[in-house]
């Protein structure tokens, strides 16, 4: 099951270990509009349909009136360069969110083996089997790369409707794409979401993590996230991530606030318990989005060292940051 997507910080990265609106985009760089495709690419790669996939704002893949039928829809702000947010309050009380956009390498045979699958305007849609209080569609390219359409019950009793969301919003999505009707964002020059994190941190830091010896990059192809090890849980592992939305502050008990490289960084460990072996370190960057939403580009690190603590699992954070925050573009 793909992690579920929430907001930026204890809940989301958790996620993201485990394995992170009435009109348009609330918040954001600047948007404009995609290079004309007005015919599509026979082969329907990623990169020729989408254009710059650094730069897609996945907010103008979605349609919040395809889904009032629902309940109300809200943007859920920024928490992430790579999917748009929304909540839905159901008519019951419920509240579900729907994380669209978010691309990911996958084997087109894996993903769709023993699963429904759809076509719309020339993509594929595939149904991947609910699980209790989650369920997901992929929109597949031509190249091994999906798109991400995530339902997820935040609050309340447990819905029927999670897979119904699930594939409005993965419809919207494909007919956004065939309608050319794809916005990009307009990042200055020392953007971090125009550089990929996996040049900015060093295998062989990254190797001096229990159980990581033989770890290599793995690059998302958004350009926003790199993985060292394996996503499955139990497992060690390095994830930097190049996102966006509120600065990072201290949340809980087990988290301080401290000046690493000259930059302001938190480090936390994650949930707030020091039995649990991830720590994470933020540091803000340059505005993202207009000034009265006083969001920032953030870089984070996720560390995960399993067998031992949250303590542990912060060292190394704070080590590999020491190494990665002077690499980062200045903010001025």
């Amino acid at each position: 099951m793909p992690p579920r997507r929430r907001f930026r910080g204890m809940p989301v990265i958790l996620a993201l270990l485990l394995v992170i609106l009435a009109v348009g985009c609330a918040g954001g760089a600047p948007v404009e509009p995609g290079p004309d495709r007005s015919s599509t690419p026979p082969s329907h790669l990623s990169s020729a349909v989408l254009g710059d996939l650094r730069t897609v704002d996945p907010c103008t893949l979605t349609d919040p009136a395809a889904l009032r039928r629902f309940g109300q829809v809200d943007n859920a702000g920024t928490v992430s360069l790579d999917y748009c947010l929304l909540h839905i309050r159901m008519s019951g009380g419920s509240l579900v969110q729907l994380a669209v956009g978010e691309l990911r390498k996958v084997d087109p045979v894996e993903v769709t083996r023993g699963l429904p699958v759809t076509r719309r305007a020339a993509l594929r849609i595939v149904r991947k089997a609910p699980v209790p209080g989650h369920c997901t569609r992929q929109i597949l390219f031509s190249d091994g790369v999906a798109m991400q359409v995530s339902a997820d019950l935040l609050e309340g009793h447990p819905v029927s409707g999670l897979c119904r969301m699930a594939e409005a919003g993965a419809k919207t999505a494909v007919d956004a794409i065939a309608a050319n009707r794809i916005g990009h964002r307009r990042f200055p020059p020392n953007s971090l979401a125009l550089i990929d994190p996996c040049t900015m941190v060093s295998t062989a830091v990254v190797q001096r993590v229990p159980g990581l010896q033989r770890a290599r990059p793995h690059s998302a192809p958004g350009g926003h996230q790199c993985r060292w090890g394996s996503e499955q849980a139990g497992q060690p592992r390095v994830r930097m991530v190049h996102t966006a939305g509120s600065p990072p502050r201290v949340l809980h008990g087990a988290a301080v606030e401290e000046r690493i490289a000259g930059r302001r960084t938190v480090i936390s460990i994650v949930g707030g318990d020091p039995r649990v072996p991830l720590c994470m370190a933020e540091t803000a960057h340059i505005p993202f989005g207009p000034p009265e939403t006083k969001q920032v580009e953030v870089a984070m690190l996720v560390v995960a060292v399993p067998g031992g603590d949250g303590i542990r699992a912060c060292e190394f954070a704070r080590g590999i940051a020491e190494r990665v925050w002077p690499q980062l573009p200045r903010s001025r």
